[in-house]
């Protein structure tokens, strides 16, 4: 009796031992395909990240100091007024695309910084969103603007969802806290991310809801009860860029901002912009031909490309300087209209009443 015993004991312990070992190999196998996987994928990574182009020239001229905006100074001084201080104030930006909105935004934070009497912080960030991709989740699952709650429910909620833990993924408002939030279009946020907005500016932080949270749970983090109970700070600036008219934003939130103009560039301002950005590029012109490209580019940024397509060009040709030709073949190449009409393959820059007449001998 005890030797059938004895031999059922080795039997299962001989089965157990096996589906342990089995086991162990199988997660040793996973673990060493995970790493394979995981050193592929590093490179994969690190490869795409040592290749890099040129920067786009729309990006590279792009101004680096207040007074390279052209053709704005009362908006810019404006600007100043409104953040840089001891009482900064939220700021609407009205004005054509391509006019210096952005650039004036970004250079705002480092006036603010050096202002005297400012509070913000010299590690006060600069928190950049384009309003037209702010898209939601309307389950709350994912909100880039205001936040969201992680429910334990929800793929990848990790240990803690294991546990029944709702976790807080916090969105550009609190990223912004103690700096400036720049939105890019403000006017194509939707409504109701927008009236979360306005709720954000009026109460300085961001409260959260969730279904799975319970005061009374024990395994839920302290710091998560305080979320919940007292919400995430988020105490930033504004700075709204929007190339709609001021009747088309909600009154709410215009009510909450310094509302500031940019005005459409006058041709002086284009050829402004033009001489400084030839500069930059170090490459050689005709004056014809930035008369040319001002009556043609609708703003800094046009102006920008088709000088470098010209560039372009001329360097392909391997000539050293962009001529009056090179500027209207662009145009014409690209289509630009100057209140012209265009219609089949009819030239848009009539080509021969640009260039220079010659002397009569």
């Amino acid at each position: 009796m005890n030797s059938v015993i004895m031999i059922t004991q080795l039997f299962f312990t001989l089965v157990i031992g096996m589906y342990f070992l089995t086991r162990l190999k199988v997660e040793k196998s996973d673990t060493r395909t995970i790493e394979e996987n995981s050193k592929k994928a590093a490179g994969h990574l690190n490869a795409m990240r040592r290749i890099r182009l040129s920067e786009p020239m729309t990006e590279s001229v792009r101004p680096q100091k207040f007074s390279e905006i052209i053709g704005q100074e009362d908006a810019v001084k404006a600007i100043k007024a409104a953040l840089c201080g001891s009482d900064p104030q939220h700021v609407l930006i009205y004005g054509p695309a391509g006019v210096g909105k952005t650039a004036a935004a970004r250079l705002a934070m480092k006036c603010a910084k050096e202002s005297e009497g400012t509070p913000f912080r010299r590690d006060a960030r600069f928190i950049e969103a384009d309003s037209t991709i702010m898209r939601y989740d309307e389950r709350s699952i994912a909100d880039p603007l205001i936040g969201s709650v992680h429910d334990p429910i929800y793929q990848g909620a990790g240990t803690l969802g294991a546990s029944g833990v709702p976790q807080i993924k916090e969105g550009a408002v609190s990223k912004a806290h103690g700096g400036i939030l720049f939105l890019d279009e403000i006017g194509e946020l939707p409504s109701v991310q927008m009236n979360k907005l306005l709720k954000v500016l009026e109460d300085r932080r961001v409260m959260f809801e969730s279904s799975y949270y319970s005061e009374t749970n024990k395994d839920i983090p302290e710091y998560i009860h305080d979320i919940f109970k007292n919400g995430i700070p988020a105490d930033f600036r504004l700075i709204g860029a929007t190339t709609r008219k001021p009747e088309e934003i909600p009154e709410a939130i215009r009510s909450r901002c310094v509302e500031i103009y940019f005005n459409q560039l006058t041709r002086e301002d284009l050829k402004k912009i033009i001489n400084n950005s030839i500069h930059q590029m170090n490459i050689n012109i005709d004056s014809g031909a930035v008369e040319l490209i001002s009556r043609y580019a609708k703003n800094g940024r046009d102006a920008v490309k088709i000088l470098q397509m010209a560039k372009n060009t001329v360097r392909l040709e391997r000539r050293n300087c962009i001529t009056v030709n090179d500027a209207a073949w662009t145009l014409n190449a690209c289509r630009y209209t100057s209140g012209m009409y265009f219609e089949g393959k009819e030239k848009i820059v009539d080509i021969s009443v640009i260039k220079p007449k010659e002397k009569n001998s």
